[in-house]
């Protein structure tokens, strides 16, 4: 076990993965991908372009997401990182008891990740299907690839952000470039998360 503390945390400013709110709009800061093209690295897979892109996603800080939305009314803020967006997604959904519902559409990727998604999955991404695919109710017309992507565990991802859905436009004039809605907060349902 390590643990390390690196700052200051001001009590009145804390955003936490609970309280999402029926309503409420999700925004996610970062396209998905990094973990399947670290894994594309690995076997000498990558495309030069993508590894450049990935590489640039992932040095971006979150510092100017969390800056944009410092004066707003957030009601859940999580970042996602090794459990994926569905994993972190579904921590979300669990502690605030609602059901999340990703717009699959919606969904920025790293461009041309999706043909690398069937020869590069992680353990990682493997491990999160197992734990959190139980919760998740799948529609009709959404890929094994884009599922994968979803599940797909990711190093220095963006955050997933639950607003209000009056604050939504402002939100999303703030928020960096490539910050996207990506599906709104319902009421508990037997899933924890939805998919369309």
């Amino acid at each position: 076990f390590g643990y390390a503390v690196t700052g200051a945390v001001d009590p009145t400013r804390i955003l936490t993965n609970t309280g999402a709110q029926p309503g409420d709009i999700l925004f996610l800061t970062k396209p998905l991908g990094t973990g399947i093209v670290g894994t594309a690295i690995k076997n000498g897979r990558a495309p030069e372009a993508l590894v450049a892109q990935a590489i640039a996603a992932m040095r971006t800080l979150n510092k100017a997401a969390a800056e944009a939305l410092a004066d707003l009314p957030v009601h859940a803020c999580t970042d996602i990182t090794g459990f994926g967006l569905i994993g972190h997604a579904s921590e979300m959904a669990a502690g605030s008891d609602v059901t999340i519902e990703l717009d699959s559409a919606a969904v920025p990727l790293l461009d041309g990740v999706l043909p690398l998604v069937t020869a590069n999955r992680s353990g990682g991404l493997a491990s999160n299907r197992a734990h959190f695919g139980p919760g998740v109710e799948r529609g009709p017309g959404v890929s094994d690839e884009l599922m994968d992507l979803l599940f797909d565990p990711q190093t220095s991802g963006g955050l997933l952000v639950a607003v209000p859905e009056s604050v939504a436009p402002t939100a999303a004039a703030r928020l960096p470039q490539g910050s996207v809605a990506v599906g709104r907060v319902a009421p508990a349902s037997g899933h924890t998360i939805r998919i369309r």
